[in-house]
């Protein structure tokens, strides 16, 4: 008993150690940074950048899946935040990190709100298995539709915007909406799209096209639309 308590405390220690990438120190803190739109959905890509106000040194990193970035930043230090999104800057004036002691890890949420233009919106007629983001055969096809059209069309970008019913965690249904349109993106640019002209966004249950307490109305609100630009 006591080597399998051994195994499985030595297992989780490890697990923590790769889910941690930064650690406070006595001289610096862990700032995590969460990146959403006005609704809540998490900015995957949206790049945080810090300008130290002393040195003027640079420190940026890209928001992951979940929005959230983490960046070590010296304690008693100033810095210009500022958030880039589909070539649009948000400022967010000076950050301030607390001069105090001991170690400690800060969050900060900072929302931003891209305004797109689309020149068409439709849905695409595709489904997925329970909480997967594989593709099937079938909606393979459909893609290739897709696929077709920007490829006689070369300048069209578009947006593949996911959604999901209001069943379940708020934060499962961002990110399976997001990796479905990760998924539907990622066969698009192997087949020879420019990545460039995909941009890919989860918004879970935030923008519902029916209602959400009939199984019609559900099925209807999980989709995937295509937004040209």
């Amino acid at each position: 008993m006591k080597n399998i308590l051994l195994t499985v405390s030595l297992l989780l220690s490890n697990f923590l150690i790769a889910q941690t990438t930064l650690q406070p120190t006595d001289y610096d803190a862990v700032v995590i940074f969460k990146v959403t739109d006005d609704k809540g959905a998490p900015e995957q890509g949206a790049v945080v950048k810090l300008e130290d106000s002393a040195d003027k040194k640079l420190r940026s990193d890209t928001a992951d899946l979940d929005g959230n970035t983490s960046i070590l930043l010296k304690k008693g230090s100033s810095h210009k935040l500022s958030v880039e999104k589909s070539g649009v800057k948000f400022d967010f004036g000076v950050f301030e990190i607390p001069r105090q002691d001991g170690k400690f890890t800060m969050e900060e949420n900072l929302q931003i709100k891209i305004i797109t233009k689309y020149n068409r919106i439709y849905e695409l007629k595709i489904h997925f298995g329970p909480n997967k983001s594989e593709l099937y055969e079938n909606a393979k096809i459909e893609i290739d539709k897709l696929y077709e059209e920007m490829v006689k069309n070369p300048t069209m970008k578009i947006e593949v915007a996911g959604h999901t019913d209001n069943v379940g965690d708020d934060a499962v249904n961002f990110n399976i909406s997001q990796k479905r349109a990760n998924s539907i993106k990622s066969y698009l640019v192997e087949k020879g799209i420019p990545e460039k002209r995909i941009t890919a966004k989860g918004y879970g249950e935030t923008a519902p096209i029916s209602e959400n307490f009939t199984e019609e109305g559900r099925t209807k609100n999980r989709r995937i639309e295509i937004r040209m630009m």
